[in-house]
């Protein structure tokens, strides 16, 4: 009897547990303000906290990878995210980072193929489909990428990146008369007021390569 009621003492009660994931949350959302603030040791360490409270957390794990990438550690990183990816089968995030992580290692076939993932999660994201475009326009397939960057400029009219990266690659690509004409389309549109361009560093930090918080979070 004493054996029994020292192990139901040990079990965390609903109450307990209900708290652990609120304080596993809060150390989540701290690391994220300490991400926005480009503090990534300290906002590491808020993950990390959050992992030891909850380790089923995936979120947390998901933006410890983050946090790492962009504090110079790319193969932490991946570990961090490559355990994170199982648990948020739903999300873009994952796959988009470990594309920004193969494409800076110089690994062009695993980035084309997680951030094709993330394309056929969401065919509408532009950096998406410009880090495609780039990707293939390196590797000299042509028809692919300027493929991707006519998806990028359906998703984003205005994207003078997009609109660049598709004048380059058909004149790259034999296509002289019709990259003249996208060459022209597109140095109209940068001098317009409208138009809109993606640095590298945006393509880095982009929507799918921010941390999560807790809000609409899984429960």
């Amino acid at each position: 009897a004493i054996a029994l009621v020292a192990a139901a003492a040990s079990q965390p009660t609903p109450s307990r547990t209900v708290a652990a994931r609120e304080d596993a949350y809060r150390a989540n959302d701290i690391g994220v303000t300490r991400l926005e603030q480009y503090d990534f040791g300290a906002a590491a360490a808020s993950f990390r906290r959050a992992l030891e409270i909850d380790p089923r957390l995936s979120i947390a794990r998901l933006n410890l990878g983050i946090a790492l990438f962009y504090g110079g550690d790319p193969e932490s990183a991946r570990r961090e995210i490559d355990a994170a990816r199982a648990d948020l089968p739903d999300r873009p995030q994952p796959d988009y980072l470990l594309g920004l992580i193969a494409r800076g290692g110089g690994r062009t076939d695993e980035a084309l193929e997680a951030f094709g993932r993330v394309q056929a999660m969401d065919p509408r994201d532009a950096g998406t489909a410009i880090n495609l475009g780039q990707l293939y326009r390196q590797e000299r397939r042509f028809p692919e990428a300027i493929d991707a960057f006519r998806r990028a400029m359906e998703a984003a009219p205005y994207n003078a990146t997009a609109a660049y990266g598709l004048a380059n690659t058909l004149i790259l690509g034999g296509r002289g008369d019709e990259g003249r004409a996208a060459m022209a389309s597109f140095q109209k549109l940068s001098e317009s007021s409208y138009a809109i361009t993606y640095s590298q560093t945006y393509l880095e930090q982009g929507r799918y390569a921010e941390a999560i918080t807790s809000t609409g979070a899984e429960s």
